[in-house]
């Protein structure tokens, strides 16, 4: 009796040894990537329906393919939920920005990962939803969505994704040689939007509301050399701190506007907007009056 007492002992004990060598191999036999998730209002990240724990979220996650749920908490009873697929590279970093609103239709989201290639030149794939979305990568025009270019320059650079009744997104990315930058965006429809029955949700045009500067400059021409913002794909245009398209944005003028126009600096023009404030706007959307 004892002896089958101390067998049973030592074999659940080689059991429990078994278990535990098998659960550390696996682990450390995973391929891991980074998960980072960002949310307005503070929300709840939930991977496969398992709880992940509360935005600002980040933390190393086994790569593979996911149904990312982003849930507002219950003090943020208002704002609806938001689900997606979602994929984690090894040794990669995916990045998660929700804008939760009072529905999914009002609601945005981007997710933004990178995915190696066998090129050696930086690669950019953008889908969006609605589709049909215009793509502009530091102001330039791309092209429509779903937009997939191959001539991306290392380094950073400002996406913006706009389609006409639907807020505009821009996010900052970083293009590295042998990698593809992957861009899913969900729009959300501006305030006043409306949605066409169909088996595609359609937006319908509309006025898009313009920021501008604090104070509009006078009706009156300002003092020569003056600048007039041109037509813009986005209906208005940055103003930098520096002439450089990775500068922190500072304020957005409006087509047919007219601004003093300080110095320039190749193809970008210092202007004097708000009275006293100055910043740097591309030269390509200004027309120099002297």
């Amino acid at each position: 009796m004892k002896r089958n007492l101390v067998f049973l002992v030592v074999l659940v004990a080689l059991l429990g040894l078994v278990i535990g060598f098998v659960k550390i191999w696996n682990r450390r036999s995973a391929k891991f990537g980074e998960l980072r998730v960002e949310s307005v209002p503070p929300a709840s990240v939930f991977l496969d329906n398992k709880h992940m724990g509360r935005t600002p979220f980040r933390d190393k996650v086994q790569a593979g393919q996911y149904t990312i749920k982003v849930v507002p908490e219950a003090s943020s009873m208002q704002a609806a939920s938001w689900q997606a697929p979602l994929s984690i590279g090894e040794s990669l970093l995916t990045y998660v920005s929700a804008d939760l609103s009072e529905s999914e239709l009002s609601s945005a989201a981007d997710i933004l990962w990178l995915e190696k290639i066998s090129g050696k030149n930086g690669e950019l794939s953008v889908t969006t939803n609605p589709d049909g979305a215009t793509v502009l990568v530091d102001d330039q025009v791309k092209g429509v969505t779903p937009l997939s270019t191959t001539d991306m320059s290392s380094g950073d650079h400002m996406l913006t994704v706009t389609s006409p009744g639907f807020l505009s997104r821009t996010q900052k990315i970083k293009s590295i040689a042998g990698y593809r930058v992957i861009a899913s965006i969900k729009l959300a429809l501006s305030a006043g939007g409306a949605v066409v029955a169909s088996a595609s949700p359609t937006p319908v045009t509309q006025s898009v509301t313009r920021i501008t500067p604090t104070g509009l400059p006078l009706s009156s021409d300002p003092a020569k050399p003056f600048v007039i913002i041109k037509d813009t794909p986005t209906g208005y245009l940055r103003v930098r701190l520096e002439p450089t398209t990775t500068a922190s944005e500072a304020a957005r003028v409006k087509p047919g506007e007219k601004y003093h126009l300080e110095e320039i600096k190749t193809s970008w023009y210092k202007i004097k907007y708000d009275g006293s404030n100055t910043g740097w706007i591309s030269g390509q959307y200004a027309e120099k009056v002297e």
